[in-house]
Order: structure tokens, then C-alpha cells, then sequence
């Protein structure tokens, strides 16, 4: 809201001034009290308020023991029973268990997965039982070329094409 939306009688001094004298004349019977006079004052105003009350303390202090008290009516506490509900959840699981969990995930990883290249093993593709496909070494090594620049796509070779096949 702008300055220019408001009434013009919230800007006028002089009747703000004489307000402000008119309420400071009403305040100024307010009793100054010592700290131990307001806990008196406090504790007399609680107590009017209980009296006043249609509940009763009791009803509310039997309530709160009902939904968030720890023992039940004549329950004692017994450490060697607090110890078990306790530790019930640790020893579902057997030591073992709780063990490994304490090994971090990438511990396993150099045993389930071999870390580095996998090692190169000439086989032939079509029938692993037999001999490779191929009469030679270099014959082999180009045959390979071959068929990466098939999964490549790429049509490299010398003095054929550079185009990529789709």
C-alpha cells in the first residue's frame, strides 16, 4: 500500500502526539512489581485458573502417564529386560553378517569383477571348439580389423571411401 493510499489523518502530528499523551496518562497507573511479588502473582493467577477449570489435573497427568509413560500401573523397571529389547534387533543377525556389513561394497569388487583389460583369447566365433577361421596371424589381425570397423560403421580403407555406412 503507498503513502498516498492512506487516510490523511494517520499523517497528522499533532493529533498523534495528543493520543500518544492520552494512553501514556492510562498506562501510567501500571503497578511495578518485584520479581518475587510476579512469581507470587503468577503461581496466585495459575492457581484461580485450576479452580476455575472444569478439568482437573489429575484426569490430565493419568492421561499423559497413559500414552507416553514408559512403565504401565505396577511395572517396575528391570535392567535385564531393558538390556534384551535393547539388543533384540542386533541379535536377530548373526555375527558374520553384521561383519560384513561393516566392509564397504567396493571392498568385493576386485574379486567379483577382474579390474583392467580383459585378456584378449583367440577363438573362432562361429564354433569355439574349433580352430580359428584363419590361416595366419596377419590374416587374423586383419580379419579383426574388419569386423571393428564394421561395429564402427566406418568405411576406412586405403583408397576406398571415408563415408560412414548407416
Amino acid at each position: 500500500m503507498l503513502d498516498k493510499e492512506l487516510p490523511k489523518e494517520l499523517f497528522d502530528d499533532e493529533r498523534l502526539k495528543a493520543e500518544y499523551e492520552r494512553l501514556k496518562a492510562l498506562n501510567s497507573g501500571v503497578l511495578e512489581i518485584s520479581e518475587e511479588e510476579s512469581d507470587e502473582l503468577r503461581m496466585a493467577i495459575l492457581n484461580e485458573m485450576e479452580e476455575s477449570s472444569p478439568f482437573r489435573v489429575e484426569d490430565f497427568a493419568e492421561t499423559l502417564d497413559k500414552e507416553l509413560g514408559v512403565f504401565k500401573k505396577g511395572e517396575k523397571y528391570d535392567f535385564v529386560r531393558d538390556l534384551k529389547d535393547a539388543y533384540a534387533s542386533s541379535l536377530e543377525r548373526t555375527t558374520n553378517e553384521k561383519i560384513l556389513d561393516t566392509i564397504p561394497v567396493h571392498a568385493f569388487w576386485d574379486i567379483k569383477v577382474p579390474i583392467g583389460q580383459e585378456q584378449q583369447s583367440i577363438m573362432n566365433p562361429y564354433n569355439p571348439f574349433r580352430k580359428y577361421h584363419t590361416t595366419s596371424f596377419f590374416d587374423a589381425r586383419e580379419y579383426e580389423e574388419y569386423m571393428d570397423r564394421r561395429t564402427l560403421k566406418k568405411n576406412l580403407r586405403d583408397g576406398v571411401s571415408t563415408y560412414r555406412r548407416y
